[in-house]
């Protein structure tokens, strides 16, 4: 009787935040907190932030502006709000016209500019004013004497990511050999991280140099047993160069098996079947590439180019 009367009075548990929701990846149910929040009260400027955040992983992102900037409204001293904000209209700006272009470009500055100011180590609006300023045009505030002056200030706060801001501004230089040194040094600067080995393979990737890139992710497995992501990334050079078509079918396959569709995402996971598909391809199995061109649209019917492999085997 006693566990009973404990039961039936115990306090109810606490529902759930906005963030924990969305962290999650219960958008519905996150966008609903929000909602509520501003029910309570209307000039909550966190239940703005987290309405923008779900809108921007639905892949709404005039949406997410409006309520960014919503938020900034409410709470101007709110470096993450001004950060989201740059992000999301930046965003707008590469699908705009050539006359919105400079009007967005400046608010995306604004937005970044302001969130350095209210919170100095906070690296991501650094990197956005990174890219801002290698990108825009001095009549625009561009120049990459401040690109440099925000990858020093990076390189300060966290070496590794410094390097990697060095190697954007190299890359946007057209630098290869300063944009490779500098992905190396990421690499050095932080063994154990999976980000710069990610890049560095990426930016092999961009050149056609398969061994290194090949060599890149045998790196990443070595350093970071568990990293799944690696082994796909392996796979992928395998079927894009047309070398160790064994091995490359091995390393997708061992993807395949041991990733989380929740945590790689769709998009990964259809990645692999295509490069799988085209592995089956090449390799003269073309019932079997079939059937993972087919795995790939299953998973993402807008892949245009699986449709297209699976049409040229009909």
């Amino acid at each position: 009787m006693r566990l009973l009367l404990v039961v039936a009075f115990a306090a109810p548990l606490a529902a759930q935040t906005p963030e924990q929701l969305y962290r999650d990846r219960k958008f519905p149910e996150a966008r609903a907190a929000a909602q509520a929040m501003l029910v309570a009260n209307k000039n909550d400027a966190s239940a703005m932030y987290w309405i923008g955040r779900v809108a921007d992983a639905e892949g709404k992102n005039a949406e997410a502006m409006d309520w960014y900037e919503k938020a900034v409204k409410r709470d101007d001293k709110n470096a993450l709000y001004h950060y989201w904000l740059g992000t999301a209209v930046g965003d707008e700006a590469q699908n705009a016209n050539k006359l919105r272009q400079p009007f967005l470009a400046r608010k995306v500055k604004a937005a970044f500019e302001r969130a350095v100011e209210l919170d100095p180590k906070m690296l991501d609006p650094r990197f956005g004013l990174v890219d801002f300023y290698s990108m825009a045009p001095a009549f625009m505030g561009g120049g990459m004497d401040k690109a440099r002056a925000q990858a020093a200030e990076i390189l300060k706060l966290n070496p590794m990511r410094g390097h990697l801001a060095y190697a954007r501004i190299a890359n946007r230089e057209r630098n290869v050999a300063a944009e490779e040194k500098a992905l190396q040094d990421a690499i050095a600067a932080a063994p154990d991280s999976a980000n710069p080995y990610y890049s560095l393979a990426s930016f092999y990737r961009r050149l056609n140099r398969w061994d290194d890139a090949f060599g890149a992710y045998d790196r990443l497995m070595q350093a970071r047993p568990n990293e799944v992501v690696a082994h796909l990334g392996w796979g992928a050079v395998s079927a894009l160069s047309g070398r160790s078509y064994d091995r490359g079918e091995r390393e997708l396959k061992l993807f395949l098996t041991r990733a989380n569709p929740d945590s790689v995402g769709a998009i990964n996971m259809a990645g692999a079947h295509f490069r799988l598909a085209q592995i089956y391809e090449k390799t003269s199995r073309p019932e079997l590439a079939k059937a993972s061109y087919g795995e790939t649209l299953r998973i993402n019917p807008q892949h245009a180019d699986a449709r297209k492999g699976l049409a040229a085997l009909k």
